[in-house]
């Protein structure tokens, strides 16, 4: 059991300033904190934060226990989150993949063989995307520091969040490019693997098995938009929500193109 910080222990509240996004919970600023409705794996998520934490890994919210009113209570993180689709390329540009590869190899090595595991090959954030993730200004450009929205975190297999990521980092649909998505994908696993060699943290991890690429990531469509219309009818909000953005024949429409433009040069 992950031990939690008593209301008193937290840094004081104050005024609270209502954060972009927030489709699934409500998230809030206080200060140097982000409260917000504790998600269904709010146990797993605070041994998996404080995990992150301990072990220096320096890419996720620091979890601070809950405030009085039963808030999860995270630290918060200083940067940018690219909440608006198509904001600006540089955050899909070839320095922000890189280094996208290169966190996601970090938590995953960081993650492998621990309990949080549990007999998987790894902790999976399960829902990396640009409005889960904050960058920073580099000579290079905007780059990737730190992930948020661990609500899905779970064990699973490392081509799981590299596979989730390629896609969500792409343009995909009608008028898209497969070439395009083939070398975006060639460049975050080879960043990937690149960024696991000789760490002695994860000592005779295989490269990624790429040729699962293409099908994890077409599972995934799957999955994400019968997901979001089922979550509707049961009339979950969040999902009601996304239905009604048209983001279920969005992600459809992305899954058929796929499925004819594969396999990807």
């Amino acid at each position: 059991m992950t031990a939690t910080r008593e209301p008193s222990d937290l840094p004081p509240g104050g005024a609270e300033e209502r954060l972009p996004g927030g489709f699934i919970s409500e998230v809030v600023r206080v200060g140097d904190t982000v409260r917000r409705t504790p998600p269904a794996n709010a146990d797993f998520q605070a041994a998996l934060l404080t995990h992150l934490e301990r072990a220096g890994a320096d890419l996720a919210p620091r979890y601070l226990g809950t405030d009085e009113r039963g808030r999860q209570v995270l630290g918060h993180v200083e940067g940018r989150v690219p909440w608006r689709d198509r904001e600006d390329p540089a955050y899909a540009a070839d320095p922000a993949l890189v280094r996208l590869a290169e966190l996601m190899r970090r938590l995953h090595d960081v993650c492998a063989g621990t309990p949080l595991a549990d007999g998987a090959e790894t902790v999976c954030h399960r829902d990396l995307s640009p409005k889960n993730t904050v960058y920073r200004d580099f000579p290079a450009g905007p780059l990737p520091v730190a992930f948020l929205d661990w609500d899905l975190a779970g064990p699973g297999r490392r081509i799981e969040d590299v596979a989730f990521a390629c896609w969500h980092w792409a343009d995909l649909g009608p008028g898209a490019d497969p070439a395009e998505l083939g070398r975006r994908c060639r460049l975050i696993c080879d960043a990937y693997d690149a960024a696991g060699t000789g760490s002695p943290r994860s000592p005779g991890v295989p490269t990624l098995p790429r040729g699962d690429l293409v099908d994890v990531m077409l599972d995934q469509m799957d999955a994400t938009w019968r997901g979001i219309a089922a979550g509707a009818e049961r009339d979950a909000p969040g999902m009601r929500r996304l239905r009604a953005a048209g983001v279920v024949e969005l992600v459809q429409s992305w899954h058929h193109w796929l499925e004819k433009a594969q396999p990807l040069p």
